[in-house]
């Protein structure tokens, strides 16, 4: 899999980064003039310029060793967004994209910490531990920070999981944000990620989210889609580097996700 890199200080860019969506409406007029618009999501775009500064060598290297893989807008990469949530569906765990053990209970509606009601409570009626998690199409071997908010009225223990690593915390009756972050030393195609319950445990879950970081950012709601982008591309052919000094480099790269390549 070819994927954007991290800098060493695990971050996918540098602030600031500029982020542009574009969308396209397709209008039909009748002979009556009546005009009838309908979304056309197959021809939305998305752009990121990131701009590096201060780049060390092998920062730098390994930037150039993607862009001649790609031979510049030829071949496709996996970006995952550093402005984004990498989780889809963050405040419907009921999707079919969250994958629930046969014994958890899902209920929705519950009180959330920023003041509506948009949490889940997960209940475990089972005699084991029960994992909800969801699984994202970017490589195992990137550092991720997953966070969560979790509250419960029992004295309930909660793990954090990412991939085959997972993290155990004690939570109370007020809603606290848990992060764990890692990397794993494996070279797969997909990781997962979610919380896991003990036997007999009811808690409630709020704001679900992954980033491609060593620490968590602020919350940010997603919907039918995260921001891996399994699809994205240079936008351009060239790629231009200033160098100041030994392990000082900088450069700047456009890179683009059109749905219908």
């Amino acid at each position: 899999m070819l994927y954007f890199p991290q800098l060493s200080t695990g971050a996918t860019g540098q602030f600031p980064i500029q982020k542009k969506l574009t969308a396209r409406t397709i209008v039909n007029q009748s002979v009556q003039d009546y005009e009838i618009k309908l979304a056309d999501p197959g021809a939305a775009t998305t752009e990121w310029q990131i701009s590096f500064a201060e780049l060390n060598d092998q920062e730098l290297a390994a930037l150039e060793v993607l862009f001649a893989a790609t031979e510049g807008r030829l071949t496709p990469f996996t970006f995952v967004d550093p402005t984004d949530n990498l989780l889809a569906w963050s405040e419907a765990l009921n999707q079919a994209i969250w994958q629930a053990d046969p014994l958890l209970t899902l209920t929705a509606n519950i009180a959330d910490p920023l003041g509506g009601t948009r949490a889940f409570q997960v209940s475990n009626a089972g005699l084991a531990t029960q994992i909800l998690q969801q699984a994202i199409a970017a490589p195992a071997s990137l550092e991720y920070c997953l966070s969560v908010y979790v509250r419960s009225d029992q004295s309930a223990q909660v793990w954090l999981v990412q991939g085959s690593q997972t993290n155990a915390y004690t939570i109370s009756p007020e809603w606290t944000r848990l992060a764990s972050a890692g990397q794993q030393s494996n070279e797969d195609e997909t990781i997962s990620f979610g919380v896991a319950l003990n036997p007999g445990s009811t808690v409630d879950v709020f704001g679900m989210q992954v980033e491609a970081q060593p620490a968590a950012s602020l919350y940010k709601q997603t919907a039918e889609t995260g921001g891996v982008y399994p699809n994205a591309r240079f936008r351009d052919d060239v790629m231009t580097i200033t160098t100041v000094g030994p392990n000082r480099n900088s450069c700047e790269m456009n890179i683009i996700n059109v749905e219908h390549l």
